[in-house]
């Protein structure tokens, strides 16, 4: 694990602790993620003889808090009992680390003066929150005036496994080779559960997969075989009188390569575990509704009104516009023919007077002539401008519909497109106020639970 080597160390000798914990801090205090917070904890939990001790936990072992498996209702894995011990630097981390390893058992055997007797595995948590556009994100976040704020969670386990033993070769007697019995135990069931993770006959069929014959693959079963990237680096020695040993180690880390896992990064909208916040969250969304539905064009106050009622009434407005247009059209062509008709009658009556006129020159009886071709034409001319007065107010009245009618097409469109986007918001806020329901159900039975613990 690297617990030896301390950010003191050259960079080529320090442990895998403190560099994956230098790139990670690193990482955060970039300027990439420096609109996001994140929180980071820590713990360390040894087993020893099949126990789980807190490492990190205050007090002797009979005084510090029993430390539980327990499994939620999604089948992730839990930690109860656990202190978690919140850190802000890489030197605090190291702190930890260091102070949780001085309380492991080691002990001298005649392979190793320094012998760790246990299994321990030490993890940060971290949780981030960053921010999505209201553009892009999701309703139900703790919302603010831009977007909203979603939390991701992740887990690091650094784990330390006690080395396979041999009796022989250790010479251990009494506690010694108990310990060396239940370290080999916790490897074997490592060993099977690796196995049968890794061997891609079994992969395509439903077969068991014994996390349960340890605590140790209890503890890790989420990084076996959940939503993690699983690493093994093995530790073996060159020399030959160890060959047998270091070939067994080998084998058991190939095994693990075989393991096939797909990580992906599960985020979750903060806020969820605040039933306060999820109450004002149901009535901001209650509120939402509402002023959506008197934003699509309601009758304020009316209760039994709805977005229907509205484009209903639009409609009928539409079809009284239409008929009055159509109406105006026809008495427009009316006109129009009869404009047409008189103008023609003009236009012969005018080709006569121009032929009475060469007439009237040839039989020098122009005054009588003159005066029939006068006559007429104050006769026609009031009826011409009236038909033009008439064609100008229809032309006038038929510009005034076609405007009104566009207008009111227009309203149309947006009132339906109000309505798509009212009916959608509304059928999402509906679901949404069932899970809000849900997840204060479960909240509640979380809370009893707790109380009757």
């Amino acid at each position: 694990m690297g617990t030896a080597d301390n950010l003191t160390s050259p960079q080529e000798s320090r442990g895998i602790i403190p560099r994956s914990m230098a790139t990670l801090f690193s990482c955060i205090n970039s300027a990439q993620y420096k609109n996001r917070k994140f929180t980071m904890k820590v713990s360390f939990v040894e087993i020893y003889n099949e126990d789980l001790i807190d490492l990190l936990a205050e007090g002797d072992d009979e005084c510090k808090p029993q430390v539980l498996i327990r499994e939620d209702s999604k089948g992730n894995i839990i930690w109860s009992g656990l202190q978690e011990i919140k850190v802000g630097s890489v030197e605090e981390v190291m702190s930890q680390l260091s102070r949780g390893s001085a309380s492991r058992q080691v002990s001298a055997t005649d392979m190793n003066a320094k012998s760790s007797r246990s299994h321990a595995i030490f993890s940060v948590t971290l949780s981030q929150q960053k921010f999505i556009p209201s553009g892009g994100g999701s309703r139900m976040g703790k919302r603010t005036d831009d977007g909203d704020w979603v939390s991701v969670s992740s887990k690091f386990h650094f784990v330390d496994l006690a080395g396979s033993e041999r009796l022989k070769r250790t010479s251990a007697i009494g506690d010694r080779a108990k310990e060396g019995i239940s370290i080999n135990s916790g490897l074997l069931a490592l060993g099977n559960v690796i196995s049968a993770l890794g061997d891609p006959t079994k992969a395509k069929s439903a077969t068991h997969i014994p996390y349960r014959d340890s605590k140790l693959t209890r503890l890790l079963q989420d990084s076996l075989g959940g939503n993690a990237q699983t690493l093994m680096i093995a530790c073996v020695s060159p020399a030959e009188y160890n060959v047998s040993e270091t070939v067994n180690t080998l084998k058991y880390a190939n095994r693990a390569r075989n393991i096939k896992n797909v990580a992906t990064v599960t985020q979750e909208e903060a806020g969820w575990h605040d039933l306060e916040h999820l109450q004002h969250l149901v009535i901001k969304l209650r509120n939402e509704i509402k002023n959506l539905r008197l934003a699509s064009g309601l009758i304020p106050g009316s209760g039994r009104s709805t977005p229907s009622d509205a484009i209903n009434f639009n409609y009928q407005q539409l079809a009284d516009l239409q008929r009055s247009y159509s109406e105006l059209t026809q008495n427009y062509a009316k006109i129009s023919a009869e404009l047409s008709s008189y103008q023609d009658n003009s236009d012969s009556l005018k080709s006569n007077s121009r032929h009475l006129n060469a007439i009237m020159e040839v039989n020098d009886d122009s005054e009588f002539l003159s005066h029939a071709t006068a006559s007429f034409q104050e006769t026609v001319a009031p009826v011409i401008a009236e038909y033009e007065k008439s064609i100008n107010e229809l032309e006038s009245q038929l510009k005034i519909a076609r405007a009104s009618l566009n207008t009111t097409e227009k309203l149309m469109q947006d009132q339906e497109l109000k309505l798509e986007e009212a009916e959608d918001l509304n059928s999402k806020n509906k679901s949404l106020i069932i899970d809000l329901k849900n997840k204060i159900l479960k909240l509640n039975e979380r809370e009893e639970t707790t109380e009757s613990y």
